[in-house]
């Protein structure tokens, strides 16, 4: 299966830069872990597409807002104190002008994610762009696969 191994690494390759220049597109970057956390694996005849956690999240937006423990929370707490750095934002109050602290501002967003979403540039709904893919990539993908069957199938029944 030879025509299907290149084929299914080549689709991997492409649901990897695909994904990718959506985020980008969105303006989805700011550390640069994301894009570094998008990665394909070919195993027999399937390819897994793995990326961190909150891909679904800005793609989707969030449904199961306040659930999860405390420690989920912390981690999302020092998740978003990272994204501030990364961002360069400076965290004050706007009421007094006064600077607060990272940790302050962190738990600030976090509660404000939970209650109302993720970005308000797509409504708090997230921006949909892994949607957009599967919609894109499943007619494209499906005829790269039935095309790599055939030619493995034919050197085959050459063998025969």
């Amino acid at each position: 299966m030879e025509n299907l191994d290149k084929v299914l690494k080549e689709v991997g390759a492409n649901i990897v830069s695909e994904v990718k220049r959506l985020a980008k597109r969105d303006k989805f970057e700011a550390s640069g872990d994301l894009d570094k956390s998008i990665v394909y694996n070919v195993e027999g005849n399937t390819v897994t597409v793995e990326a961190n956690k909150y891909i679904e999240a800005i793609s989707g937006g969030i449904k199961n807002r306040g659930k999860g423990g405390k420690s989920e929370f912390d981690s999302k707490v020092a998740s978003i104190k990272k994204w501030a750095k990364t961002k360069g934002i400076r965290p004050r109050s706007n009421k007094s002008g006064r600077f607060i602290t990272a940790e302050k501002m962190a738990i600030a967003i976090a509660f404000s994610i939970r209650d109302r979403g993720i970005s308000e540039r797509f409504g708090y709904k997230g921006s949909g762009f892994l949607d957009e893919l599967r919609k894109d990539v499943v007619k494209n993908v499906t005829d790269m696969i039935a095309e790599a069957y055939k030619l493995d199938i034919i050197v085959k029944l050459k063998e025969i």
